[in-house]
């Protein structure tokens, strides 16, 4: 097979030319989801390539060509080049001596069909030269991207060995390129006998990993897959409802709203703040990620789809907008009425295009007013930032300071 270059015009650009220039035609090639997705049609954003090329060899070339050189990965022999404005992570041919389920010590060779047989997917499997040829070591990966086929290349027990997060990544592959089809026996047979090596992996690597699976456009089976087979339960036992996920997946459909891994999350989780502080601190999320799931599962709020005008107003207010956005969408997805689900899409929708309203006053209004500064003013500003809430947002700043002069008598 060969890549037509006039239609991946990355195969042949200017900085790709440099590189192969720099290392030699002969030896070095693109590798894995670049050419996969090539092949299936799908955007090409990252560059990966290998090359028989030790790594300081690399380096050299690159340096001698005017390449900038990063030495991001050194120890497994993967250099980040920067040409022009594209990135290329460029890794020697290399051959895995030990792996502990996490990490592997390896070493060079100069064997293509070497360096495929350590890959995970036989569609990964794939290199392309700067003609655009395509390069299937493994004999199976053109045929198993055609047949939505995701196989582990050789055995599914033994790769998942080298490294135990390809148990996540053989679900993800799954929800984006095969969620129609049923799953390799082995493979999942694999997944299932060693899903206690999930433990062992960094909390980063974990929800880096889930997070690209929830963002498959329809990942719901693939999930209910991992939920039957018991790999959510010893992942993510408080977000587990995979039949949640489902439900709202639905509601983007129904809504045309765009995929939220987080509101995924969410769908599969109780809300309940205790547990979901749990499952924010044990995947190290980051401070946005927790402010969002946290001010979720946290949030007080009264909300019922009966709430209209001005009420309904003063809720979303308190929420805050995302908060009330996640909600509703979710109140939505769990709805069996349908116009019950309507009127919680409706809130959405509203909380999603309200103006939202500016408070009055500031501290330099209370301490103008003679509240003298420190406690005091956080305290006046919030008991008139309740009475404006209370009044809809309508007291203006005249009369709040009337209510101020009140207060301090």
């Amino acid at each position: 097979m060969k890549l037509d270059i006039s239609v991946h015009t990355w195969l042949n650009a200017k900085p790709a030319q440099r590189v192969f220039a720099a290392l030699g035609n002969d030896e070095v090639r693109f590798v894995g989801g670049c050419v996969r997705n090539a092949i299936l049609g799908a955007p090409v954003t990252d560059f990966d390539m290998a090359t028989r090329l030790e790594p300081q060899a690399v380096i050299e070339a690159l340096k001698a060509a005017n390449i900038a050189v990063h030495e991001t990965g050194l120890a497994h022999g993967t250099i980040t080049a920067v040409a022009g404005d594209t990135v290329f992570e460029i890794t020697s041919l290399r051959r895995d001596v030990s792996t502990d389920g996490r990490r592997a010590t390896v070493e060079f060779t100069t064997d293509w069909d070497e360096d495929a047989q350590r890959r995970d997917f036989t569609m990964n499997a794939l290199y392309a030269d700067h003609d655009g040829k395509v390069y299937d070591p493994t004999g199976q990966g053109l045929a198993d991207i055609k047949g939505k086929h995701i196989r582990f290349v050789g055995t599914a027990k033994a790769r998942i060995e080298e490294d135990y997060l390809r148990i996540l990544r053989y679900f993800r592959f799954h929800a984006w390129y095969a969620d129609d089809v049923v799953m390799d026996k082995d493979a999942l047979g694999a997944c299932r006998e060693l899903r206690g090596g999930l433990k062992s992996l960094s909390s980063e690597r974990v929800w880096a990993e889930f997070k690209k699976i929830l963002g498959a456009p329809a990942p719901h089976r693939t999930v209910n897959v991992m939920q039957i087979n018991g790999i959510l339960e010893t992942l993510l036992p408080d977000a587990s409802n995979s039949e949640g996920l489902q439900l709202l997946i639905g509601i983007e459909e129904q809504a045309g709203l765009e995929i939220d891994p987080y509101l995924r999350l969410m769908a599969m989780a109780a809300r309940d703040e205790f547990a979901i502080a749990g499952l924010v601190r044990r995947l190290k999320m980051s401070n946005a990620e927790k402010s969002r799931l946290l001010g979720w599962a946290g949030d007080r709020s009264t909300f019922t789809p009966s709430l209209s005008g001005r009420d309904l107003h003063i809720e979303i207010y308190k929420a805050g907008r995302q908060v009330a956005m996640d909600r509703a969408v979710l109140r939505a997805a769990g709805a069996e009425d349908p116009v019950i689900r309507n009127k919680w899409l409706s809130i959405f929708e509203q909380a999603r295009d309200w103006e939202w309203p500016e408070f009055p006053l500031t501290g330099q209004d209370m301490i103008g007013a003679g509240v003298p500064s420190g406690p005091k003013v956080g305290t006046a500003l919030e008991a008139l930032k309740a009475l404006w809430v209370r009044s809809g947002f309508s007291v203006d700043k005249q009369r709040l300071m009337a209510a101020l002069a009140l207060i301090n008598r």
